[in-house]
């Protein structure tokens, strides 16, 4: 079972990795945390499961460098989630030494033959906890397994710390603020559950050798990653909102010419000079409007390779921002609002009498569209009609 649940994982971390580009990016680091954490399972289940010591050979060790990126990784996560903004600085590498000096300490493991890695899981096969049988360059094996998950559980809370030191009031907040507030509980109290639990059964292995509990703690630890993993990755697709993040709207807009329409969404005049916050209010939902609103004017759309990322450099905003505005504001993807403003200057130029001059399949690729079949669908999902038989319709 617990080999299945990882096939689920990778494909879940999949998908992730697809939509990383219109979510935000601070989703590459909830990604490779999804992906060696179902490495780690993956190992789990060769070491103590499959009984193949070609697999053993292969997960067992060589990957345990990257368990110890686990916790900067969470960490990096959530703070990039929370200050909308997913770059590193200098000073982060400081978070990768421990996986580095993992790396050099499994070197002589690293560096020996296969037949020597094969005889090494054989005795594994024999019995699971020969796997502490090793001998690493400086770390007996022991504080080595027993590092992981304590560094695991120590950036957990410092990350639970980031959030309090912000001193956030969600339950106050947007929903994509109260919705992001319960998925980070959910994933440090998924984590906390799943490190404790390994460091428990760790230490249980190594100090408590004389009390036979180290195949029930093999159990529980099975059981509840298995339940933890289903529930991380299922989430994502039960709650794709959580890959917008929290946008911070923070948009300063000149707006002599549109004082007029200000006033009529709303916007105070503060509100334009606003820094960032962790409130997605309407005020700053409709200074994001104002922003677009001024880009279509110049047409873009017609455009034949327009999309969210051309958009995205042409305002400066980010992909993630509009996709969160295009998805939870004005309750519509990208693509049906880029056919429609499409649609809509086919529709004008039709009024105007151009269809006298130009014929449709010259109307749609002057409206951007790929192809025939592409304006066609896009038109009928729009008017109900085809363009043929809307131009019927008025004549």
């Amino acid at each position: 079972m617990l080999l299945y649940i990882t096939i689920l994982g990778f494909i879940v971390t999949l998908l992730l990795l697809i939509n990383l580009k219109q979510s935000n990016k601070a989703n590459i680091y909830l990604f490779f945390f999804l992906l060696i954490n179902n490495i780690y399972s993956l190992s789990h289940y060769a070491t103590v499961y499959s009984g193949n010591k070609y697999l053993i050979a292969i997960m067992l060790v060589h990957f345990t460098p990257f368990y110890l990126m686990l916790g900067p990784l969470f960490y990096f996560y959530v703070r990039g989630l929370l200050n909308d903004d997913h770059r590193l600085s200098k000073r982060d590498l400081i978070h990768f030494i421990p996986a580095l000096l993992f790396l050099i300490n499994i070197m002589p493991y690293i560096i020996k033959g296969w037949d020597y890695k094969l005889n090494y899981a054989s005795e594994v096969v024999k019995d699971p906890k020969n796997f502490i049988n090793i001998d690493y360059l400086f770390m007996p094996s022991t504080i080595s397994f027993l590092t992981r998950p304590i560094i695991a559980i120590v950036y957990v809370a410092l990350s639970l710390r980031l959030i309090v030191n912000k001193g956030l009031e969600f339950k106050n907040e947007s929903l994509q603020a109260k919705l992001i507030y319960k998925w980070l509980l959910f994933l440090m109290t998924i984590s906390l559950v799943l490190y404790l639990g390994f460091l428990f059964f760790t230490f249980m292995s190594f100090y408590i050798k004389t009390i036979n509990v180290v195949d029930y703690s093999s159990v529980i630890i099975l059981y509840t990653t298995i339940a933890g993993l289903i529930l991380l990755n299922l989430s994502l697709l039960f709650f794709p909102n959580i890959l917008y993040g929290l946008p911070q709207l923070d948009y300063a807009i000149v707006t002599k010419q549109n004082k007029v329409l200000e006033q009529e969404l709303g916007i105070a005049e503060d509100s334009k000079k606003q820094s960032k916050s962790f409130e997605i209010s309407a005020e700053k939902l409709n200074l994001l409007k104002l922003k677009v609103d001024g880009y279509i004017i110049q047409k873009p759309y017609l455009n034949s390779a327009f999309n969210l990322t051309m958009m995205s450099i042409d305002t400066d905003i980010p992909v993630h921002h509009l996709s969160y505005f295009f998805n939870e504001h004005i309750k519509i993807n990208f693509n049906s609002w880029k056919n429609d403003l499409k649609i809509a200057y086919v529709l004008e130029k039709i009024n105007e009498g151009t269809n006298e001059i130009l014929t449709l399949d010259a109307l749609s690729k002057q409206a951007g569209f790929g192809s025939r079949s592409s304006f066609f669908i896009a038109f009928k999902q729009k008017m109900g009609v085809t363009p043929t038989e809307y131009i019927q319709s008025i004549d």
